[in-house]
């Protein structure tokens, strides 16, 4: 919607778009940072596409409002394509990023527990809590994924089960 602001000279009205703002979770960053739960580069990109979210969904979309691709996305941030193919699917194991597909579109997201575009509604929360249930019902071993504690706040962030870690080397030994 935007501002009005009147010429004094003049008394014309000039409508100016309203800023967009961006919300990191401090919070969470706090801790993630302390438990590098994040490589430097993988941090890189998160910072970069959080500059790309749809107000309201966390969607990384362009300036245009189009869903970003592979392709876009290392256009629009200057990260080579085939880096960003890696950090993407590496930030999508951690459940930083989300994808899903709506149509013909595959739609990426950002987990709203590390940035925030607007006022983001729940259902976006329950998908990234979804695909961390989906992703331990799937996993050969049980609690292979834990969700990661900021404080008292748990996040739909995965970290490796470091428990599971040990289990599985000490039957290899």
């Amino acid at each position: 919607m935007g501002r009005i602001i009147v010429d004094q000279a003049t008394g014309e009205g000039h409508h100016i778009k309203a800023e967009r703002f961006i919300k990191t979770m401090l919070e969470v960053w706090r801790y993630v940072n302390r438990k590098d739960i994040f490589t430097t580069a993988e941090e890189k990109t998160l910072h970069r596409l959080s500059m790309f979210l749809q107000i309201n969904t966390n969607a990384i979309v362009t300036p245009n409002g189009e869903y970003m691709s592979i392709e876009k996305m290392a256009e629009e941030t200057c990260i080579e394509r085939s880096h960003i193919r890696k950090v993407i699917k590496l930030l999508m194991k951690k459940n930083a990023l989300g994808m899903w597909k709506s149509g013909n579109y595959e739609i990426y997201y950002m987990n709203p527990f590390l940035y925030q575009m607007g006022v983001v509604k729940p259902y976006l929360f329950s998908l990234f809590d979804e695909e961390f249930h989906a992703r331990n019902r799937k996993a050969t071993k049980k609690n292979t994924w834990l969700q990661f504690k900021a404080g008292k706040k748990v996040t739909s962030i995965l970290i490796e089960n470091p428990k599971a870690k040990e289990k599985e080397e000490s039957k290899a030994v």
